[in-house]
């Protein structure tokens, strides 16, 4: 596939640089684990040579698939344990972003989509049309299936993808030692859910259970609301006091996931501050010399990659994106998010039915214009419109 023809803006809308912290949290992890997996391969000669950047960055031709000079990956995170070779396949997508990077320009550019999107007729593996939000099209339909509807909602080709879990952020961490974080903010979170507990009844009949429910769904209310009010067994309390701390991995996990904090720290954005700190604080222990020319460590985040990671990036390209990555300046990826805002020159393409009734009762998001070709516009002046 080519990008869908669209003509260049003259001049692009304001960047928004903040970005996503999911699309972060991301691409964080992928370029670590490209310099995990390169390093560990290289590790006799880095060991050797005390210059792991020079040697492994080098003058490496890079060879990776692209198209109109830009490569894009589609990166994917869940909650799934074991993986590989699409294991067992039973799990949601809910982080879903594509890195585009430009391979002369060498920019990149982070385009995150909701996984409330609701995506219509795509074909499962029985040959089959069905609909249902894009969280869901990996787990109904293959990992083939949903790089091809990527590429129909935001009009670009997929190259690659890679997926991770969320097993892997928290097990990073504990392999480093754990992370110096700085809370700015402190607060609390009384509704974070709790690992394992997502369908406890609480002491409520499965009758009961599902009334509360069907009820939910005919009345076209928040099933995440309904659940906290009538499951609270499924919740638990966090509180972050403020100030420097040192975080293993389930607690900066929970930090940097947390949706629900009072003190303002209740909404994406202030989520996407924590994160940034979170994933810099990653960055800096997971990349500095003191962890890369030591092959224990260099040993078990290799492990964590071959065990938490899914993708069709191969060895030599890999190296290649090592290669690549010496040249990007990761401090400016410029992310766009494509949501439900009210700003549709900062991304708010979508809206919320209020009649839910079509869509099983879920709460989704749909192209404000009835198809895609207001985000196929959107993307491309980022990829291709002059800054």
């Amino acid at each position: 596939m080519r990008y869908t023809d669209i003509h260049k803006q003259k001049k692009i809308a304001t960047l928004r640089k903040a970005g996503s912290g999911k699309a972060k949290i991301l691409s964080l992890l992928a370029v670590i684990f490209i310099t995990v997996v390169v390093f560990y391969f290289f590790r006799n000669r880095i060991i050797q040579a005390f210059n792991p950047i020079s040697i492994v960055g080098g003058n490496t031709k890079i060879n990776i698939k692209q198209t109109d000079g830009r490569t894009n990956i589609l990166l994917l995170g869940s909650d799934k344990r074991n993986i590989g070779a699409e294991s067992g396949r039973n799990t949601l997508t809910d982080t879903i972003l594509v890195a585009s990077i430009g391979n002369v320009d060498n920019d990149v550019v982070l385009i995150s989509l909701p996984r409330d999107l609701w995506v219509k007729n795509y074909t499962l593996e029985n040959g089959y049309p069905y609909s249902s939000k894009v969280n869901e099209v990996y787990t109904n339909a293959g990992i083939e299936e949903l790089k091809k509807q990527m590429e129909v909602v935001l009009g670009i080709p997929i190259h690659y993808y890679s997926m991770v879990t969320f097993d892997l952020f928290e097990n990073v961490i504990n392999i480093l030692g754990g992370v110096e974080v700085n809370v700015e903010k402190p607060f609390t979170d009384y509704s974070y859910p709790i690992e394992g507990k997502e369908s406890d009844l609480c002491g409520k009949s499965k009758e009961e259970a599902d009334k509360i429910i069907n009820e939910a769904v005919e009345q076209g209310l928040n099933l995440e609301i309904v659940a906290f009010n009538n499951f609270p067994c499924r919740y638990e309390t966090l509180k972050f006091a403020e100030g420097a701390q040192t975080m293993d991995g389930n607690t900066a996990l929970k930090y940097a996931r947390s949706r629900h904090g009072d003190n303002g720290e209740g909404d994406d954005f202030a989520r996407s501050k924590r994160q940034q700190n979170v994933i810099m604080a990653i960055k800096s222990k997971a990349l500095s010399l003191e962890t890369l020319i030591n092959p224990t460590k260099l040993k078990d985040l290799y492990d964590q990659y071959a065990q938490n990671v899914d993708t069709d990036i191969d060895l030599s390209s890999i190296q290649s994106f090592y290669t690549l990555s010496q040249k990007l300046d990761f401090e400016k990826v410029v992310s766009i998010v494509i949501d439900n805002g009210n700003d549709a020159d900062k991304g708010g393409l979508l809206y919320h039915p209020t009649d839910s009734t079509l869509y099983n009762g879920a709460y989704v998001l749909v192209p404000q214009s009835g198809d895609y070709s207001q985000i196929h516009a959107y993307v491309q002046k980022y990829l291709f419109g002059d800054n």
